[in-house]
């Protein structure tokens, strides 16, 4: 019956998407199409809600026995949920921006902007139909359960605010292509009325999902760069570098809106690739992500490929990746014409129909397999075949689709372009003397792509390649693309780096980035710059926000591109570091800009050399473990000195800045909607989180054996600077939330005074709670565990107790022959992490100026509405 729902669902958003501006004709009519779009997500949940069984999705995730708040959770468990999920965010939000946005003075942009929106809206929808979320129980399964990671308060909230963010970002995205086939007029007002949000959300839901792994799961830490963290954290860095396009110096063209926009909501669908496609990034692959030789391809795009014969997880992922690709793709088509006059035929927005064809026609051929089968295991049918028309096409189909809007382009409408009067561009190699360029531009550009793949032999490396290289290709002058060649450079860099090519492909790679500037002849007019010159300075400062954001993001994506089969938390933190002391240096300009030029000059100076000379001379002052190896010649301590000085350095003048400088200025708005005074809060939580940072990931090594502890029943056991004592064991199986059964040893903590054992400061109880799959006669089929971690808080920091759960089956044994009293030996995994409040206060912190940026951008908006209204009745 309630399958219903998504028929209904997509009934409402075809509708939608053909008379996206029903809102105008009949309120009510919108309304309705709006809520039966997310219908399907609170029909499935409700199910869960009332542990309905005649669903198979129930059986398999639910629970009669989970409170309500975790049958709630289960609704995302698998892959339906979330789809549905997304679905329902999507909605909300396209009828909460269903009128025009702030700075939309055109209707055509506005009716495609709401297109692209539901059109994905439809897309997920099919997706969800394909997995059939509301298929019927057989009556004779028993489910798995729900994960025992998922069975926590947080994990009630954290999903929910990662697909909110993401559909945030896919807004951006509709913006930006709505802009690019419209009206670009306004853009830096829309973009920035969706991005500041989707930055509050972003970050809630990325601190909210840290603060899970440090309290939840058995590494004691909030980050570790594994790949599904990672993957979260590159529309956060899109985010910010949105934020910050308004202030860099120099007008920002609307094509970098458009781009960047672009950006956002392809790293969106690249994070949940990196999260749905089980195998591709895992440290041991799945059995299913192998070629015909039975070995996994050794890159991301080839294992992407290989689940394109998945019915069920290969539709998903497929057309997530052409959705992707088909971005890029139009960034492409949109740098084809020169950046004064560009105007990009329409027609390749009907490419948008090939991921809809892909998952209809899964669709229409799971259907006729249903049909024709009698057994309900389709794969038993004896005239069974994959049911995925992806299944069928070449995986070189796939990898010439980020070229197909520019084919579309290059073979519909004539470029425009000029020789430039000065500088040097690759156009004017093809640009003859009546300034009509030449066709084999395009063909030329598959050529460079086609070198740089037969050297490096990554596919998505290459694509990231022409991201950077199309721009600076077609441009009439490529000596002013000065940033697209220290991105390509970068993107370079990261990738003999990261390993993921050899140093001959990399410095190939930067050839064609560098080439302009080599070739191009020497220009009379430059600009004079001096680090001691404040007006220099700023202009550093002012680049900086965008440059270093950008870069580091470019790396980021490398080094996860590169760490399919491992964690490259080494690569992360060593490359991360001078990142973080260009971002302390030029947040110091800038907070200092009220300053002496040559003294904020000397202080940036002293300070880099004092890091570098201590950081050689003294390694390992700061003791934990900084004496660890980060690569043959870096040990963690070399890290914290480059990064420690130089944040403390910006500290307080950045306090300053927020507390004094914008915190007593006058100003008609109220303080918590002062924009200038929330963005300083953020930068000033973002210093915090950094110091803290440091000191719980960085100095701290959690593979290093030395922080497992072995202790004796009544024994006090020295380790680090507190003495640890265990003193009993607890094993109970009644009165628990969830779970079924609980072991616990008790440990008192002491504080060590001048080398003896000193007072007690505290009793912790690190544990494991077990999580049994029954039948319904009560037979035990398998049973998992759950590391309850104990933290022990300080004012100057956590000390996080682990209990190794490799001991948990043999103790319960032996307590169930023996009794609790014949345990006398345990094994417990600590970690001492001073500064630790830093990262919470860094991000609450955060947080709170977000707000006040988002509260202060809808005051903002008022009074552009307002003009908007007088403008379109003008018109």
């Amino acid at each position: 019956m309630w399958g219903v729902t998504m028929w209904l669902a997509l009934l409402a958003a075809s509708v939608l998407v053909v008379r996206p501006l029903l809102h105008q004709r009949s309120k009510a009519a919108s309304i309705a199409c709006h809520v039966l779009m997310a219908l399907p997500f609170f029909a499935l949940a409700s199910r869960f809600l009332v542990n309905d069984t005649s669903y198979a999705h129930v059986v398999s995730y639910g629970g009669e026995g989970l409170p309500l708040k975790y049958r709630f959770a289960a609704t995302w468990a698998a892959r339906e949920g979330p789809l549905l999920l997304w679905v329902m965010w999507m909605t909300l939000l396209a009828y909460v921006w269903r009128t025009r946005m702030p700075g939309e003075f055109d209707e055509r942009t506005h009716i495609s902007r709401l297109r692209f929106v539901n059109g994905f809206s439809l897309l997920l929808l099919l997706l969800a139909w394909n997995l059939d979320p509301f298929k019927e129980s057989t009556g004779n399964g028993i489910g798995q359960g729900l994960n025992e990671l998922l069975q926590t308060d947080l994990m009630v909230i954290h999903p929910p605010l990662i697909f909110l963010a993401y559909s945030l970002c896919l807004h951006i995205s509709a913006v930006a292509l709505s802009s690019m086939f419209g009206e670009a007029r306004g853009i830096r007002e829309r973009m920035l009325h969706i991005v500041r949000p989707a930055l509050f959300v972003s970050t809630l839901g990325i601190g909210l999902g840290g603060l899970w792994a440090y309290l939840i799961l058995d590494w004691g830490g909030y980050w570790a760069w594994d790949p599904v963290e990672t993957g979260s954290l590159l529309p956060w860095l899109a985010l910010v570098l949105l934020s910050h396009l308004r202030t860099r110096p120099g007008t920002t063209s609307d094509k970098t809106w458009i781009g960047a926009g672009l950006a956002a909501g392809g790293l969106a669908l690249f994070a949940t690739l990196v999260t749905r496609a089980g195998g591709v990034w895992a440290s041991s692959v799945h059995t299913f992500v192998t070629n015909s030789e039975g070995t996994a391809p050794t890159d991301a795009f080839s294992r992407m490929l290989v689940l394109k014969n998945d019915s069920t997880a290969g539709v998903e992922v497929m057309t997530y990746l052409v959705v992707l690709l088909l971005f890029i793709g139009f960034w492409l088509q949109l740098n084809r014409q020169s950046s004064s006059k560009w105007n990009p035929t329409p027609r390749s927005q009907r490419l948008f129909a090939v991921p809809f064809i892909g998952v209809i026609s899964a669709l229409l051929m799971r259907k006729y397999l249903e049909t024709t089968c009698e057994t309900t295991v389709l794969s038993a049918c004896p005239t069974y075949f994959d049911p995925t028309l992806f299944a069928f096409i070449p995986s070189f189909v796939f990898a010439s689709l980020v070229f197909a809007p520019l084919a579309v382009e290059s073979f519909s409408a004539p470029a425009t372009s000029k020789k430039p009067a000065e500088g040097w561009s690759f156009s004017g190699l093809f640009v003859g003397e009546d300034n009509e360029r030449s066709y084999l531009q395009f063909p030329l550009l598959i050529g460079i792509s086609l070198l740089m793949f037969s050297l490096t032999d990554n596919y998505l490396y290459v694509t990231f390649f022409l991201l950077f290289f199309t721009p600076l290709f077609y441009a009439d002058d490529a000596t002013k693309e000065w940033a697209l060649g220290a991105g390509g450079v970068v993107l370079g860099l990261a990738g003999a780096w990261s390993g993921m090519v050899d140093v001959f492909a990399a410095a190939m790679m930067m050839l064609f980035f560098i080439l302009p500037w080599m070739v191009a002849p020497e220009s009379e007019q430059s600009s004079k710059f001096s680090i001691f010159e404040r007006k220099s300075q700023q202009k550093v400062a002012l680049w900086c926000s965008v440059l270093i954001v950008g870069t580091y993001l470019i790396l980021t994506i490398v080094l996860l591109l590169s760490s399919i089969d491992s964690i490259n938390f080494e690569g992360h933190e060593l490359y991360g570091t001078p990142f973080v002391m260009a971002l302390a240096g030029a947040l110091f300009l800038y907070s200092n800009r009220r300053h002496d030029a040559k003294r904020n000059a000397v202080l940036l100076i002293v300070t880099l050399v004092l890091s570098i000379v201590f950081a050689l001379w003294q390694p390992t002052a700061f003791g934990m473990d900084s004496s660890t190896a980060m690569s043959s010649l870096v040990v963690r301590g070399v890290l914290a000195w480059m990064t420690l000085p130089i944040v403390l350095l910006v500290i307080v003048p950045m306090a300053k800045e927020v507390l004094v400088t914008q915190g007593i200025k006058r100003s008609k708005e109220p303080w918590w909607r002062r924009i200038p005074l929330g963005a300083h809060a953020v930068h000033l939580g973002l210093l915090l989180l950094l110091l803290g940072h440091v000191y719980t990931t960085v100095l701290v090594d959690r593979g290093d054996a030395s922080h497992r502890v072995t202790m004796i029943k009544d024994e006090t056991v020295i380790h680090g600077n507190y003495g640890y004592e265990f003193t009993g064991l607890r094993m109970t199986s009644e009165d628990l939330e969830v779970g079924d059964g609980y072991v616990g040893i008790q440990i008192d903590v002491y504080a060590m005074d001048d080398g003896d054992l000193g007072e007690k400061i505290g009793t912790v109880e690190p544990g494991m709670m077990r999580f049994d799959t029954t039948t319904d006669s009560g037979f035990v089929l398998q049973s998992k565990s759950r590391s309850e971690v104990d933290t022990l808080t300080r004012w100057s920091g956590d000390i996080v107790f682990i209990f190794d759960g490799s001991q948990a089956n043999g103790l319960m044994q032996q307590t169930a022959q023996n009794g609790s009293d014949s345990i006398q030996l345990v094994r417990v995994t600590v970690y001492d992490l001073p500064a630790s409040h830093l990262v919470w206060l860094g991000w609450t912190t955060m947080l709170f100026g977000m707000g006040m940026v988002v509260f202060g951008d809808i005051s903002k908006n008022r009074r552009l509405n307002d003009n908007l209204s007088a403008t379109v009745e003008e018109e």
